[in-house]
C-alpha cells in the first residue's frame, strides 16, 4: 500500500463533504461531544483524510466523526489529507480506514457487521473469516459472519440495543429468524421489561414454544388480557413484571408441569421442616427420585435436625405430583 504520510494537506471547505457514512466507514453508535470539547480546547490534532470522488464532493476515508464534529461546532473548513480517486484501490482505503480505527478504539458488534460487509465485495469468504474475523476478536466460522453481517438489516432500534450491548447475540439470531412484525414486538416487550440475556431467551422461546403449540401468532400471545396486564400494572416494578411476566408465559407453556410444581411446594410447604432443611424435585420430574438437603455446623446439629425430620407425621404426603394431576 501507498505510503500517505507525504499526502497533500489543504483547506477544505466542511460543505464538501458528505454527512453520510460513505463506502469506507465503520462508525455506528458513537458520542460527538468528547471529541467536540477535545477539538473546541485544542484544535483538530489529527486530520482527516478524505478523496475525491469526482462529484464536487469528497468522501471521508479516515475521520468521519471528526468531520461530524467539526460540522456541529460551525467549522466552515479545516485542514485535511486529501486523495485523488485513483491514488489508492477501494479495498486499500478501505483496509487503511479498519487498521486506522483497530489502532485508536474497540468495535461494537453492529460495526463489526458493518466492516464484514463492506469487505465482502474486495475478499473472499475463505480471506474473510482467516484473516480478518479474527482481527475484529471473532470466531473464524461462516454462521458468525452471516450473523454479524445480518445485523446492519435490522432497524434502528434494534441495532442500537445490540451495539449498546442490551441484547444478547443468541438473542438477536433467534429475532432475526422471525417475520419482522413478530421481530418489532418481541423487542418491544424485552426493551420494556428491560431483561436480562438469560430472560430474553426465556420469554422468546416460551413465547414461541405458546404459538407454535396453539398455532396462533407471536402477535396474539402477547396480546392476550393478563400479560399486558402486567406490563401495565404500575404498582409493578421493572423487575417484578419481568418475572411475572416469565411465570405466565411458563405456565401457559407447561400447564401440567407448573400445577405440579405448585402442589409439590405446597406439600413441601405445609410439613414444617426444621430450620436448614430443604426438600427439592427433579427438573421436570423426570425421575422419581427427590433431593434433601441438611446444612449443619456440627455433628451434634445434624443429630438433632434428623431426630426432628423423624418426628414429623407428613412425609408420605411426598409422592408424584404427576399422579396428582391425572
Amino acid at each position: 500500500m501507498k505510503d500517505l504520510s507525504g499526502a497533500p494537506e489543504t483547506l477544505v471547505e466542511l460543505t464538501e463533504i458528505s454527512d453520510q457514512p460513505g463506502p469506507y466507514c465503520m462508525s455506528f453508535r458513537f458520542d460527538l461531544d468528547p471529541l467536540k470539547r477535545s477539538i473546541d480546547k485544542f484544535g483538530l490534532i489529527h486530520r482527516p483524510l478524505v478523496i475525491e470522488n469526482g462529484n464536487y464532493k469528497k468522501e471521508a476515508v479516515i475521520g468521519f466523526r471528526r468531520v461530524l464534529a467539526l460540522k456541529s461546532l460551525k467549522w466552515d473548513r479545516a485542514p485535511m489529507k486529501v486523495l485523488s480517486g485513483d491514488e489508492l484501490s477501494p479495498s486499500d482505503l478501505l483496509l487503511l480506514n479498519l487498521y486506522d480505527n483497530l489502532s485508536s478504539r474497540p468495535f461494537n458488534d453492529v460495526e463489526k457487521g458493518m466492516i464484514l460487509n463492506r469487505l465482502k465485495p474486495h475478499f473472499s469468504g475463505e480471506e474473510i473469516l482467516k484473516e480478518y474475523m479474527p482481527l475484529l476478536g471473532l470466531p473464524s466460522n461462516e454462521s458468525t459472519r452471516i450473523l454479524y453481517e445480518k445485523l446492519e438489516e435490522l432497524d434502528m432500534a434494534l441495532r442500537t440495543s445490540c451495539a449498546d450491548g442490551d441484547l444478547s447475540l443468541k438473542t438477536i439470531k433467534a429475532l432475526l429468524e422471525m417475520d419482522p412484525d413478530s421481530r418489532a414486538t418481541l423487542f418491544q416487550w424485552i426493551k420494556d421489561l428491560k431483561l436480562n440475556f438469560n430472560q430474553q431467551m426465556l420469554f422468546i422461546e416460551n413465547t414461541l414454544d405458546i404459538s407454535n403449540t396453539e398455532a396462533t401468532s407471536i402477535l396474539q400471545v402477547l396480546q392476550e388480557k393478563p400479560l399486558l396486564n402486567i406490563r401495565e400494572d404500575q404498582n409493578l416494578n421493572n423487575p417484578q413484571k419481568a418475572k411475572r411476566s416469565l411465570s405466565y408465559l411458563r405456565r401457559r407453556r407447561f400447564p401440567l408441569l407448573t400445577r405440579s410444581e405448585e402442589t409439590f411446594e405446597k406439600t413441601i410447604s405445609s410439613l414444617g421442616l426444621p430450620e436448614r432443611v430443604r426438600i427439592s424435585h427433579p427438573p421436570f420430574f423426570e425421575n422419581p427420585d427427590y433431593r434433601l438437603e441438611i446444612l449443619f455446623r456440627d455433628g451434634k446439629m445434624l443429630e438433632e435436625t434428623v431426630k426432628k425430620l423423624a418426628q414429623l407425621n407428613d412425609l408420605e404426603g411426598i409422592g408424584d405430583p404427576w399422579d396428582e394431576e391425572s
